[in-house]
């Protein structure tokens, strides 16, 4: 029997998260869409490796990534502004495809999602996904939200095939899951949210399946070790 336990700093992290998601979808001043992520971003750093068990690659490469990006932002919402509306806006642009891990800044989300636990891979290509996302929406115009989004499916569905890990062929569907959401968002945020969640769940419990079997097979080798 396996148990699933979450730890105390993994509720607070979560809440942090939670809070910062909300903060940033529902501010309508631009230092409040970035303080949201950047409260998101600190609360799921914890997530990614809270007792120190998995490598700290991953968790340095999100870091930088996302940092990259948070500069980005910060820097057009300044010269936004400061009524720099050009170069605001292509700054702010870039930093939320970054941080979102969309076309054509989407090549850091495979790599770092193979070497990271279930838990962070399941968050990262869901929930982490929310508040980027709807403010991409809302700052890119129609026809480049469009380039993104056929994009993202072409490389979601091609990026795919040729992969024998299940976390980056998770990574590659997400592409395409991102790609409708986007579509979604574009419609009502009805739509996307109703996407959203049955995603999410099946993102949820696939990757907690694929947790317990890793653990199962973990059990059976020390025992079979212990017992040789």
């Amino acid at each position: 029997m396996v148990s699933f336990v979450v730890s105390p700093m993994k509720l607070v992290s979560l809440g942090v998260m939670l809070i910062g998601t909300m903060l940033s979808v529902s501010s309508e001043e631009l230092v409040g869409v970035w303080l949201g992520l950047e409260l998101n971003l600190y609360g799921f750093l914890v997530i990614m490796n809270p007792d120190g068990h998995y490598s700290p690659e991953p968790c340095v490469k999100y870091f930088v990534v996302q940092s990259t990006g948070s500069i980005l932002m910060l820097v057009g919402f300044v010269s936004l502004m400061e009524q720099h509306v050009v170069s605001g806006l292509v700054m702010s642009m870039a930093g939320t495809v970054l941080k979102s891990g969309v076309f054509p800044l989407h090549s850091w989300v495979p790599s770092i999602i193979k070497n990271s636990s279930w838990l962070a891979s399941g968050l990262m290509l869901t929930w982490q996904k929310v508040a980027p996302l709807v403010f991409l929406s809302m700052i890119l115009p129609s026809k480049s939200l469009w380039v993104v989004i056929v994009s993202m499916a072409g490389i979601g569905a091609v990026g795919g095939l040729n992969q024998n890990s299940v976390r980056v062929m998770s990574a590659y569907s997400s592409f395409v899951h991102t790609s409708w959401m986007l579509l979604g968002l574009t419609w009502s945020s009805v739509v996307f949210v109703g996407y959203f969640a049955v995603y999410s769940l099946s993102v949820g419990l696939f990757f907690y399946g694929c947790s317990l079997m890793n653990k199962m097979s973990m059990g059976s080798q020390l025992s079979s070790a212990a017992s040789g």
